[in-house]
């Protein structure tokens, strides 16, 4: 049975502890078995509270994280490359404490429109940084699943060929594939090429999302095929549900992933139906 979890911007846009609660209490009561929390300001996270929140209402944490432009360990400025060291390990050791085992998202260069490919330079620090993580994350049982998103977002993996090619370059066991069907929307020419083509072993996290972060069924991405191709590889992981909408904002991730429109107003009504929708579709 795959664990599924919810990103906690579906119900609040900071990570102060009476949030997280507050957050953790209606993930739990909807029936949820993982809560994804960005860390959108490290610093600021209580790890101490947090991990005794999640124990509390039973709910498992996995953490997530974008770079930006100041801490792009794919830039060629050696500056911006040790900002992100700095802030990576930071994450992993905030990781840790929440009693995680799971660190995602895109911690592989910034989180940004780059104007240009990515640089063979570029390329190689973000590789050597990660290596270094991933040494780190290993002595303490945690997982690093990159994110491959599209091509407004990162110049170093838009694709699960991308990917795959980037954790072979890497060679290290603990680094796994994050998938998101909102970006396989964009880049891929279909749902199941590119999960087989990632399998079972290289697979860390897998994200559900509308083509347009809505209500999961209400826009085109095929999901018949998605549930179909995870089943056939036998993923056992974590399948998480992301959506944005203005009626919940971060002012730094929500201007980054452009989140204009409003496509929610009831965060519990769409994580409870998104939660039904996903269940069912694994039962099929």
């Amino acid at each position: 049975m795959n664990k599924i979890g919810v990103h906690a911007l579906t119900f609040i846009g900071d990570i102060e502890n009476h949030s997280i609660e507050n957050c953790l209490s209606r993930v739990a009561k909807i029936g949820y078995d993982v809560m994804e929390l960005p860390l959108l300001n490290p610093d600021a996270l209580d790890t101490n509270f947090v991990s005794k929140i999640y124990e509390k209402f039973n709910i498992e944490p996995t953490v997530s994280l974008g770079l930006s432009f100041k801490t792009d360990i794919s830039s060629e400025d050696q500056e911006r490359v040790n900002a992100g060291r700095e802030l990576l390990f930071k994450a992993l050791q905030k990781t840790i404490d929440v009693g995680s085992s799971n660190l995602c998202g895109v911690i592989h260069s910034a989180l940004q429109k780059n104007d240009t490919p990515k640089t063979k330079r570029g390329y190689e620090n973000s590789l050597s940084i990660i290596r270094d993580l991933a040494e780190e994350a290993n002595k303490n049982n945690v997982t690093l699943s990159l994110e491959v998103v599209n091509r407004y977002e990162t110049n170093i993996m838009n694709t699960a060929q991308d990917a795959l090619d980037y954790i072979r370059d890497l060679d290290v066991p603990n680094v796994k594939v994050h998938l998101d069907t909102y970006h396989m929307n964009i880049e891929e020419n279909n749902y199941s090429e590119p999960i087989k083509l990632i399998g079972k072993d290289n697979l860390g996290m897998f994200h559900f999302g509308e083509n347009h972060r809505g209500y999961l069924g209400s826009g085109h991405i095929d999901f018949d095929e998605t549930f179909k191709s995870l089943k056939e590889i036998n993923y056992s992981g974590i399948i998480t549900f992301e959506s944005f909408s203005s009626e919940v904002v971060d002012p730094v991730l929500s201007n980054t992933l452009a989140v204009w429109r409003n496509l929610w107003s009831d965060s519990d009504d769409l994580a409870t139906e998104s939660l039904k929708f996903i269940r069912s579709g694994l039962q099929s």
